[in-house]
């Protein structure tokens, strides 16, 4: 007979494991196509952050609930955006994207993961 800890553990070990047939396939974005990729979508992760970033360089949307805006850019093969509301340095990452979903690196580690949207 098994006991409770040992099943609860073989159960998490279960969940950990991906999902068959749910392979990742992230590819570097770079140059023009990073432009193309976020202008005019919104960049969110369905519950903590959701930002617009508009075709003419500038963002706005919610975080945890307030209001933030700023602005974004490519330079050199990243996409780099400054917050103005709340203030903070222009920040760069590497972006990988699958499909809908995107993460922005810095130095080869995930700093965000996310989807994009077209915004109508």
């Amino acid at each position: 007979m098994r006991s409770a800890p040992n099943f609860l553990l073989c159960g998490l070990a279960a969940l950990s494991l991906p999902a068959l047939g749910a392979e990742e396939h992230w590819r570097s974005v770079t140059g023009a196509s990073l432009q193309k990729l976020f202008q005019d979508k919104e960049f969110g992760d369905g519950v903590h952050f959701a930002y617009h970033l508009k075709a003419d360089g500038t963002f706005t949307g919610t975080e945890m609930t307030k209001q933030v805006s700023g602005s974004w850019r490519v330079k050199q093969n990243e996409f780099c955006w400054k917050w103005q509301r709340p203030p903070g340095p222009e920040e760069c990452y590497q972006v990988q994207q699958d499909g809908v979903h995107v993460r922005l690196l810095v130095n080869g580690s995930e700093a965000w993961y996310g989807s994009l949207q077209k915004v109508p």
